[in-house]
């Protein structure tokens, strides 16, 4: 696989030679003729996301951690490592997918993405500074240092991206590509959970939040790698390598999330842990044409995607902002 040239002058920008990768482009960004017609809508909403932290008012929260169980600010600390973690890696991940990609306007929802993924790391700085003194943020940005598991989890993922900045190759791709959909898909939403729980009894309100907008900025980028995905791969013909690998993701996050959660936090116990991560890949496995992986699983937590969030919006944040879950259409992009 090649790098795109900064300027091609034998390049061709024509329709039928926009394909995301492989192509051979000028090098100029010509969005006047696009491939994909997906590309133009989700750019709009994408570009409509943006949203800083500091907007969010964390005053009250600094009171109501003082209402936290023991476990439930263990959790809190431990789900912020993970999610901290995450947003890192996407921001020095995507550049080298994107280094390949030979779709200009592919290429430049990648470039909002990662922009995204900075001010979630922004974020999560943000809601530290605001809750925790300057000892405990330092413990939780380097609690992969001392916690095996998240350790673990953190090099699982990790190392199927570096792969593909070693080896650049076209297996190497689809296998950084399907990490990226489970990184997207699957990781972040047991910890979104957690601060919808703790939201729904007056704890963290505002932190949750602030949470509510990254969650809003990850489904636009899940919407993205499942359309890179199905523009670019036979995931029938993958399956078998598919399946293995989002079953171990599954598991992973599974364990993890009982180890951290358990039965300890109310509203999350291990059942409903395990349904809902294998809710969520069945979820994702379908937007790439697969069958479900796990037979009957459900949302246990349901209740909280409309109870206490219809008002997001209306007080103290950025009217203009676009929700992706209220907007229409997001199978015709």
């Amino acid at each position: 696989m090649n790098k795109t040239k900064l300027f091609n002058v034998e390049g061709d920008d024509s329709i039928k030679s926009q394909e995301v990768f492989g192509g051979n482009p000028t090098g100029i960004l010509n969005l006047n003729n696009i491939k994909y017609t997906w590309v133009k809508g989700l750019y709009k909403v994408m570009l409509g996301n943006f949203w800083i932290p500091e907007k969010v008012s964390l005053i009250d929260d600094k009171s109501s951690i003082e209402n936290l169980t023991d476990e439930e600010d263990e959790a809190v600390q431990q789900t912020l490592a993970f999610l901290i973690f995450l947003d890192s890696m996407q921001v020095n991940n995507l550049p080298n997918i994107a280094e390949y990609v030979t779709n200009s306007g592919v290429k430049n929802l990648l470039g909002i993405q990662t922009f995204q993924e900075i001010i979630h790391s922004q974020s999560y700085q943000y809601i530290l500074e605001s809750l925790y003194p300057n000892g405990v943020r330092n413990r939780i940005y380097d609690e992969w240092r001392s916690n095996p598991l998240l350790l673990k989890r953190n090099k699982f993922i990790a190392d199927k991206m570096q792969e593909f900045v070693d080896n650049p190759n076209p297996e190497s791709l689809k296998r950084v590509l399907i990490a990226n959909l489970a990184l997207e898909g699957i990781y972040f939403y047991c910890g979104f959970n957690l601060f919808d729980q703790l939201s729904s009894r007056e704890k963290l309100k505002q932190t949750q939040k602030v949470i509510d907008y990254i969650r809003v900025d990850e489904a636009s980028h899940v919407v993205l790698f499942t359309k890179i995905i199905n523009e670019t791969m036979d995931c029938k013909e993958e399956s078998e390598w598919i399946y293995e690998f989002i079953k171990e993701v599954s598991l992973q996050e599974i364990e993890w999330a009982k180890n951290v959660y358990g039965n300890t936090i109310l509203g999350i116990n291990e059942d409903s842990t395990e349904q809902f991560v294998k809710y969520l890949a069945n979820k994702r496995l379908r937007g790439i044409g697969l069958d479900p992986l796990f037979e009957g699983a459900t949302n246990p937590y349901l209740h909280l995607e409309v109870e206490g969030r219809a008002n997001f919006f209306e007080v103290g944040a950025n009217t203009s902002y676009s929700r992706s879950e209220s907007v229409d259409g997001w199978d015709d992009f």
